[in-house]
């Protein structure tokens, strides 16, 4: 409901910047009376003994509740997951990306949602130059439905389908002149590797902010991304499941949205770890009453870190060190790969613009190099000399040999959801 959602953002812009102890006062009462709601409510955790307890008396306690994995949600019937005399059809639906072959549908109920919008709000809000009146241009895989306030020339976003050939992709994008740039990183390295000197140029007149979402990115491709859009870089850290989860801020610091989700980082027997050690990201979004997941593990590695921000937030600051804990492929010794040494690799290595890799059941891992333009002021390699030295790379990333072969692809797949596939797997016990 767009005035409950217009309510909302003042208060999730002031929420920012409360007292520490009394947002983790509010997270524990939000965290209780959503426990007990699916406890009660909902059949999957009704079901489940451990969900019928005392109320939490600390935030660490939520650590002895289980955590809930994505195939939870692929392998239960809807119904399970929702809470008594919900209607599904006063939901809003989702569908997870697919980035296993398998997708999921996700519902939210109005409330929450309006929240969850409401706070949206303060993404742009924090990157000290967006204007509500500025042209926006979103790079992305489906258009959602336009919202009232557009009609008045407020937070208009112009939607640009990805899967569309990149000429009109291009030529769409330079016709509308935004001041404000949105896309998935693979999305925008696309974009950035089809635009000439003179198209680029032209989108650097107006362009003020460039937003990225939904995949990892790395400091080398935020640099990127800056120099040569000529603008500063935003990140976004979300999910259908839970939706926004982080927020930048001016100081390039990732803020939790602290005031609809809580957020722990725990290690492979679900205990949660201090602030500034490594481990998976898991959270609870204490507001949704449709679909509540509780401890629900996002599938990425990251921490929390330690200390307050210059920038003023109160939200703690999650850094992300490795995407999708579940998609990696596995080398003799044990160890593993996961898909930001490879996304990595393809943003330092002269010679390359993108690259994917594929493990196949006989362990051996075959690397799809997307070649790029030289590099000024490097010796860049026929492609021979590029495959060898891109082996080099890998097994000194890997510190020792492996199985591995370098072939030439043109583009990075995409899943159905339209993110770039960087890691699949049929070796052991990884992932397809």
């Amino acid at each position: 409901m767009f005035l409950r959602e217009a309510c909302y953002i003042p208060i999730t812009v002031a929420r920012q910047y409360g007292s520490p102890s009394g947002l983790r006062r509010r997270q524990l009462r939000e965290l209780n009376r959503m426990i007990e709601y699916a406890g009660t409510r909902v059949p999957y955790y009704r079901d489940d003994p451990r969900y019928s307890r005392a109320p939490l008396t600390a935030l660490a306690d939520l650590s002895g509740l289980p955590v809930l994995d994505k195939e939870v949600l692929r392998e239960r019937p809807l119904e399970n997951l929702l809470a008594d005399g919900v209607d599904p059809a006063r939901c809003r639906s989702f569908q997870t990306s697919g980035s296993t072959g398998r997708r999921v549908r996700i519902l939210h109920d109005e409330a929450a949602h309006d929240y969850h919008g409401a706070a949206l709000v303060r993404r742009f809000l924090a990157t000290g130059r967006y204007l509500p009146t500025d042209r926006l241009t979103h790079i992305r895989p489906f258009a959602p439905p336009g919202r009232i306030f557009e009609r008045v020339n407020l937070f208009r976003r112009h939607v640009i389908l990805s899967h569309r050939p990149m000429a009109e992709i291009k030529a769409e994008l330079l016709a509308n002149r935004p001041k404000v740039l949105i896309g998935y990183p693979v999305h925008l390295r696309a974009l950035l590797r089809a635009l000439t000197a003179a198209e680029l140029t032209r989108l650097r007149r107006t362009l003020r902010i460039v937003m990225t979402e939904s995949e990892l990115l790395l400091p080398e491709h935020r640099a990127m991304f800056a120099e040569e859009f000529g603008a500063p870089v935003f990140d976004e850290y979300s999910a259908f499941e839970v939706l926004n989860v982080a927020y930048d801020c001016t100081h390039g610091r990732a803020h939790l949205s602290e005031d609809r989700v809580y957020c722990e980082i725990v290690d492979d027997r679900g205990r949660a770890l201090p602030a500034g050690e490594e481990g998976h990201v898991v959270v609870t979004s204490f507001l949704e009453r449709a679909m509540p997941l509780i401890r629900y593990n996002l599938g990425d590695i990251g921490l929390i870190e330690p200390g307050r921000c210059g920038c003023g937030r109160r939200f703690r600051v999650l850094r992300l060190t490795k995407a999708r804990s579940n998609d990696f492929v596995t080398l003799p010794t044990g160890e593993r790969l996961y898909p930001d040494a490879f996304l990595h690799l393809a943003a330092t290595h002269p010679g390359i613009s993108e690259c994917f890799v594929h493990q196949e059941a006989t362990g051996l891992v075959r690397l799809h190099v997307v070649p790029g333009a030289d590099v000024p002021g490097t010796d860049v390699p026929g492609e021979a000399g590029l495959f060898e030295s891109v082996r080099a790379r890998l097994f000194e990333l890997a510190r020792g040999d492996f199985p591995l072969e370098v072939v030439t692809a043109e583009s990075v797949k995409i899943t159905p959801g339209g993110k770039g596939k960087f890691v699949t797997s049929d070796y052991g016990d990884a992932p397809g």
